[in-house]
């Protein structure tokens, strides 16, 4: 089993090979941002969207709802009433 600072040692070069490699082409940073907000826009937009459908969903159940109640209820006949 490695000991920790054999781990430390590890690590610490695998830092040094990744800032290397920024070293020699610093344009990955800004390019790796904008490929990682793409999902997350993504996510994000969808999340809004599913919001907004739960909402109408919650509405038009509601129509529902009022409506089958207007046709269940009994309707008032009055008697000698033109109307």
């Amino acid at each position: 089993m490695p000991t920790s600072e054999e781990i430390y040692q590890e690590m610490q070069k695998y830092n040094e090979k990744e800032l290397e490699i920024i070293r020699k082409d610093p344009w990955i940073i800004p390019a790796t941002v904008a490929w990682m907000a793409i999902p997350a826009a993504i996510c994000i937009r969808g999340f809004w969207k599913n919001r907004q459908l739960k909402t109408q969903l919650k509405i038009e159940r509601e129509k529902t709802k009022r409506a089958s109640l207007r046709l269940s209820e009994p309707k008032k006949i009055r008697p000698f009433h033109n109307c």
